[in-house]
């Protein structure tokens, strides 16, 4: 029977870097996740805003978390080979005492902030709504992906030797001692400590294990997505924030489309896209940029994030020792998630010592990015690379075969989708979604209906016509 030193459970970006840093100081642990794939909750949906942290009120551990993952995050994606985009920030508005306010909070904060006047700002923006005249410039705001940099997570932890469980339900836990059994779909884990970091699904977990429930709130945010090339916003531009968020906000991505988006609505856990939030959007994003085509969208999303009072929960459970509880991890969650790995592993009571010859991830490659070189060779050797499946998107097979051999073992179209950008184009997978069915179920030796388009039970097709008929 092994025993591990720490289970984590949630396989969203927290939940990850907590388990990639657990690994790489040498401890075992294992990361478990009720979905097909991780990344599959808040960290797919979300804006991809690593945030400087101006925002946060002083003092706060979204304040701390966040400045101290900003700072953290530029070597990690250089580690992971993940690309992170140096944009900046501008926060917009015609209010300038409340800019200034934003500023001095920037300051206390530790943050490189600069007030700009109306020249600057549409010297920058020039497609601006004329009525904005001051703003706050952040030069250190950046834009990730934030599944591929919890995938490149998860997949460095595991070739260091951690362990991942996907559709791993948990239907009971309970402790022997100082060891704690959690029994899954997947079979019983046994382990010293737990942190849980399952996000909207925190209580359910903290029941099991018979600690801290807390009062979560659920909100969801409603973005659209724009094609490449399709807006003049060359950094992410806020509007001044309000109690519910930072607002409407227009960001280039990593890949070069454009998020505008989210709104902020009461809701439950299943996420949706409706009339009322896709006008609210193009309303609020109007007083930004009045000229924005919304014909040039290709996608809308939705995400959910759990809020839980102002501020993060980050604490060892009272009620059971070996339990470390998060809760309430909003934004600025992802900018934060490396700082919270360090502040878990304090709380668990390790050394910060990470082991020696720690293996090096293969970051993520397409074949579109290699050199003429290298495309070269590896034709001479996998003709499958010379294959286009995605138009769109310039993915071959060759790519998307490479990516299902990766650690991760992984075999529905949208983690094909979130790794390679296969169907992320403007046809949205159009024309190349039964190419990567027949990949997937080329690889994994299983049948075209048992590939899944996300999570178990979204089977891409029921069965053949002819039998159904």
């Amino acid at each position: 029977m092994k025993i591990f030193d720490c289970v984590v459970i949630g396989g969203g970006v927290v939940g990850a870097a907590i388990f990639n840093k657990i690994v790489r100081l040498g401890k075992s642990c294992v990361l478990l996740d009720k979905a097909s794939d991780v990344a599959t909750g808040a960290s797919k949906a979300n804006s991809g805003i690593v945030h400087a942290g101006y925002d946060p009120k002083p003092g706060t551990l979204k304040a701390k978390l966040n400045v101290r993952g900003a700072k953290l995050f530029p070597q990690i994606c250089k580690r992971l080979g993940v690309k992170l985009n140096c944009c900046g920030a501008l926060v917009v508005g015609d209010d300038k005492e409340k800019i200034l306010e934003l500023y001095n909070r920037g300051l206390q904060n530790k943050v490189k902030v600069e007030i700009w006047d109306k020249k600057k700002l549409h010297e920058k923006v020039p497609k601006l709504n004329a009525n904005l005249n001051v703003a706050l410039w952040a030069e250190d705001s950046k834009t990730v992906s934030p599944y591929l940099f919890t995938i490149g997570l998860v997949e460095e932890g595991m070739i260091n030797g951690g362990k991942v469980l996907l559709e791993a339900d948990i239907s009971a836990i309970s402790k022997d001692g100082d060891v704690f059994k959690i029994e899954t779909q997947r079979g019983m884990i046994y382990s010293k400590s737990v942190v849980n970091s399952a996000g909207a699904g925190y209580n359910q977990i903290a029941r099991l294990l018979g600690s801290e429930t807390k009062k979560i709130q659920l909100r969801r945010g409603e973005y659209f997505v724009f094609d490449k090339n399709t807006l003049d916003v060359p950094c992410t531009i806020f509007p001044l924030p309000t109690d519910l968020g930072k607002g409407v906000l227009l960001t280039p991505t990593v890949d070069g489309n454009f998020l505008v988006g989210p709104t902020s609505a009461p809701s439950d856990d299943v996420t949706a896209v409706t009339k009322t939030g896709l006008d609210e959007i193009r309303q609020k994003a109007h007083l930004l940029m009045p000229d924005i085509d919304f014909r040039n969208t290709i996608r809308q999303f939705s995400g959910i994030r759990t809020i839980c009072g102002d501020d993060f929960v980050i604490e060892k459970s009272r009620k059971v020792p070996g339990v470390v509880n998060l809760a309430g991890i909003c934004s600025p969650g992802l900018s934060s998630a490396p700082a919270i790995a360090e502040m878990v592993i304090n709380l668990l009571g390790y050394s910060t010592k990470e082991k020696d010859n720690l293996k090096k991830i293969q970051p993520y490659v397409m074949f579109k990015n290699m050199s003429k070189r290298q495309q070269k060779e590896i034709l001479k050797t996998d003709p499958s690379f010379g294959q286009i499946v995605c138009k769109c998107e310039k993915i071959t097979k060759g790519d998307i075969l490479a990516v299902l051999k990766r650690p991760l073992k992984i075999k529905s179209v949208d983690a094909i989708k979130r790794r390679t950008n296969a169907g992320m184009g403007r046809c949205q997978g159009g024309f190349c979604f039964t190419k990567v069915v027949k990949a997937i179920a080329q690889e994994r030796k299983i049948e075209y209906k048992n590939v899944l388009k996300e999570n178990r039970g979204s089977f891409v097709a029921v069965g053949d016509i002819r039998e159904e008929e």
